[in-house]
């Protein structure tokens, strides 16, 4: 797993356009550390889907 600090700003950082999460910092850090790990992982295998289906669309043009 990434580092701590790594992994909470990718829980609280919002993409341009307002894709992704809205966590403030501080109720990032106020999440069980379970909830904050799940979250990492689970923002790391969206990110990889909506990659994935930009390709797809670049080849599709």
């Amino acid at each position: 797993m990434e580092s701590w600090r790594e992994g909470l700003f990718q829980v609280c950082w919002q993409q341009h356009g307002g894709a992704g999460l809205a966590v403030t910092l501080h109720d990032a850090l106020e999440l069980p550390t379970t909830d904050r790990d799940w979250l990492i992982e689970r923002i790391g295998r969206q990110r990889a889907r909506e990659a994935k289906e930009l390709e797809k669309a670049a080849k599709r043009r």
